[in-house]
């Protein structure tokens, strides 16, 4: 009588995931729209976003959480490459070191050997 299938468990149990949302497909004039207002400005909050949101037929969801995240991205990603690969490099662990100097309070005139064991 009440017998559930495997595969019922599967699709419908307690720790099934809920089905993917589908990808926003963004209208031309909607991404040229989204490209000025990032263009002003990075992050859209509070009206602003509401405003943007409506006036583009989208969810704040979309518009903010979801492209504008993205966007950041892709601006940093940009940004990275610009400075070529070299910088890239010392970039990476430089944050490292800046956050041990104000730890430490070091002045950033000081070198700092980091392959010695003292």
């Amino acid at each position: 009588g009440s017998e559930v299938s495997q595969e019922s468990l599967l699709l419908h149990g307690p720790f099934a995931r809920k089905p993917k949302r589908i990808r926003t497909a963004f209208s031309p004039s909607q991404l040229l729209r989204l490209e000025r207002a990032f263009e002003k400005n990075h992050y859209v909050v509070g009206a602003e976003r509401k405003q943007l949101a409506s006036s583009l037929s989208l969810s704040e969801t979309q518009v903010v959480k979801v492209w504008f995240q993205n966007r950041r991205t892709k601006y940093k990603r940009q940004k990275l490459e610009e400075e070529g690969p070299d910088s890239d490099q010392k970039k990476k662990g430089s944050h490292h070191i800046n956050r041990w100097r104000l730890a430490t309070k070091q002045s950033s005139g000081e070198d700092i050997d980091v392959t010695s064991n003292d």
